[in-house]
């Protein structure tokens, strides 16, 4: 009886341990990466390297972890952010106001959101679902879109002011979207694919004055992280703050890499970085 209630008890102590940690390996914390960028926005995984935008510079880059290696993949382009999934790449092509597919060393255009001389419905940022459709944060027009697999454009979300990163969580059933300058993250139900209902604020980032709700990603628990103006902060799926990673310099995004998925790469005004984590991100091709 007595091995049986210690036994119970040291169960009991594992499990609040465990509550207790959160998801940043604080034993090892983070460290800038050796490479040189004009300004490196929205990152993605596909399994064994790192896709980055330099979004200053107009070039697409191919990263590899284990080597060391950043290759250059295109240039002359403006790409603000990128999602690697069905074993593709899809890209916000923002100074051609078009979201765009990776080929090889090329762009193909899946949808043009803006046919103007000077387009205003620039994309910013993007996260592909299981259908292949992708939604779309268009800044100024204050809209969330959604592209079909076959090009097909339909406002998701429309009101919200200066969206900018988003992200959905493991099910789908949620679609997250930064408002920039309130510096809020609000939640979508999403009832069929590029359709969304109840929106509601989720968080808020009461850091100060600077503007900050920026690049966005998930993990695999349904933790939702966001670029703030000073730190990339972390809720769990009730909107509770788990913790923040502070930066150097401002975070302008973030997706899990790495074999392990554990690792968190955060792209700042000042470079790249990388924090490890005691969670993992979604696997290969369903980073969001």
């Amino acid at each position: 009886m007595l091995r049986a209630l210690m036994f119970g008890l040291a169960c009991s102590l594992f499990c609040l341990a465990a509550q207790a940690e959160g998801p940043v390996k604080t034993d090892e914390p983070y460290a800038r990466l050796p490479l040189q960028f004009g300004l490196c926005d929205g990152p993605s995984w596909t399994g064994k390297s790192l896709f980055i935008p330099d979004v200053k510079a107009g070039i697409l880059y191919d990263y590899d972890p284990v080597s060391g290696m950043l290759t250059k993949i295109t240039e002359n382009v403006r790409i603000s952010g990128t999602c690697y999934r069905h074993g593709r790449l899809y890209a916000s092509d923002n100074g051609n106001a078009r979201i765009s597919l990776l080929d090889g060393h090329d762009l193909t255009t899946l949808a043009v959101v803006d046919t103007a001389e000077k387009p205003v419905n620039k994309p910013n940022d993007l996260v592909v679902d299981a259908q292949g459709g992708v939604y779309v944060t268009l800044t100024k027009p204050n809209q969330v879109v959604y592209v079909t697999r076959e090009g097909k454009v339909s406002v998701a979300v429309d009101g919200l002011p200066t969206p900018n990163g988003l992200t959905l969580s493991p099910d789908e059933k949620t679609l997250y979207v930064a408002s920039y300058l309130p510096k809020e993250i609000w939640a979508y139900d999403v009832t069929a694919p590029g359709q969304t209902a109840n929106g509601r604020k989720f968080a808020f980032m009461d850091d100060g004055k600077d503007p900050g709700a920026d690049g966005m990603t998930i993990d695999a628990d349904g933790n939702v992280y966001c670029a703030g103006a000073k730190a990339v902060w972390i809720w769990n799926p009730k909107g509770e703050l788990l913790g923040k990673i502070e930066t150097p310099a401002r975070p302008i995004n973030c997706k899990f890499g790495d074999a392990d998925l554990k690792t968190l790469y955060i792209t700042c005004f000042d470079g790249l970085y990388r924090q490890r984590m005691t969670v993992s991100g979604l696997a290969p091709g369903r980073d969001h």
